[in-house]
């Protein structure tokens, strides 16, 4: 049985459900039904709504205890594999290479967002050489989408892994979707996610269609755009068991997000794998997941008139509509857990070998 000390985020009660920490956890998940044995270094940090500078004492004691963790529990590993955001790359991860150089194990690096190049091209330049002789020399460095492999040149050592989910496939009723009624709005309730402009062009549907919006209330959440809405209600936070079902029971979500760095947004996936189309911006690595006339339409970020109008094309064209949720079927199985994992658990058990 290969022994691995996984790091990373997971949920924790206080937090926002958030894409890394589902990630990570579905990760530590599936290692485990494929034989590994996985001692858990959870990374996360302290709940938001305590004042900065308590936030900040909070987040070095998890920083500190995280590598004197790494430091003591990595010997006892054959394998290390690190699962991080970009923003903390350059400290966190050279502190981790070098706690596997000295435990003399191998170290697998996994990338969540989309912020690396950009973060790396602000390096100073002895900054950029020491991540190019360190972390990014990594036997195996997992980063989420093509965007990020280009920008790096794709060496030999990164991989394409994307953000995946195993949803059930979904019922005959959802399969045979006719028509655009239900709409859904499914993410941290950013302002930037594009909350504002969802409801601004949901507020002249025809009287027979809906927006239900989900999703935890974040700091510039603006619950005030409900009241006397025509056509939309706030369905509260949701559990990510929860999600699936609530996905199926629409016909179309909508994700006009402009916020930086989006990647591959797990919801979209979801709802792919729910057979459920998606309304989207042009914005990020969106685009290399949404695939225009084929899984979804694209709009221009921060226009409600653009998404008015897309949502309008749908009603108006059934035949449509039925042409995108066959493409975002077909869409959903490529992002299917399972086949990847395998890839991971190869990669993994192969480097151990090394």
């Amino acid at each position: 049985m290969t022994r691995v000390l996984a790091i990373g985020p997971l949920p924790t009660p206080g937090h926002a459900i958030g894409g890394s920490r589902t990630l990570f956890a579905e990760t530590v998940r599936q290692l485990e039904l494929r034989g590994f044995e996985l001692d858990v270094l959870n990374t996360s940090r302290p709940r938001a709504g305590l004042a900065r500078w308590r936030m900040h004492c909070a987040g070095l004691a998890v920083l500190l205890r995280v590598l004197w963790c790494a430091l003591l529990r990595a010997p006892r590993a054959q394998l290390v594999f690190l699962n991080m955001s970009s923003a903390a790359a350059l400290g966190v991860a050279t502190a981790i290479w070098l706690i596997c150089k000295v435990a003399r194990r191998p170290l697998a690096l996994r990338f969540f967002g989309g912020t690396l190049p950009e973060l790396y091209q602000g390096y100073a330049r002895p900054a950029r050489w020491l991540a190019d002789r360190t972390f990014l020399r990594c036997p195996l460095v997992y980063m989420e989408t093509h965007y990020l492999l280009q920008a790096f040149g794709n060496p030999p050592n990164f991989r394409w892994l994307p953000n995946t989910r195993d949803i059930p496939p979904p019922s005959a009723s959802c399969r045979h979707r006719k028509s655009v009624r239900r709409l859904v709005f499914a993410s941290q309730l950013w302002m930037d996610k594009g909350l504002a402009e969802a409801l601004e062009a949901c507020r002249t549907l025809p009287a027979d269609c809906h927006l239900k919006v989900y999703g935890p209330v974040m700091r510039d959440t603006d619950l005030s755009l409900f009241d006397g809405h025509p056509r939309a209600t706030y369905g509260g936070a949701l559990e990510p068991d929860a999600m699936i079902h609530t996905l199926s029971e629409h016909d179309l979500l909508l994700f006009p997000s402009y916020r930086l760095h989006e990647t591959y947004v797990g919801v979209i996936v979801e709802a792919f794998q729910c057979g459920i189309p998606v309304i989207a911006t042009r914005w990020g690595d969106i685009p290399e997941l949404v695939h225009n006339e084929v899984n979804g339409l694209l709009i221009e970020p921060r226009s409600a008139s653009d998404l008015r109008a897309a949502i309008n094309r749908l009603l108006d064209d059934p035949d449509l509509y039925q042409r995108l949720c066959q493409g975002a079927q077909a869409q959903g199985e490529v992002y299917r857990s399972g086949p990847w994992y395998d890839q991971i658990a190869q990669d993994l058990s192969a480097l151990c070998r090394r």
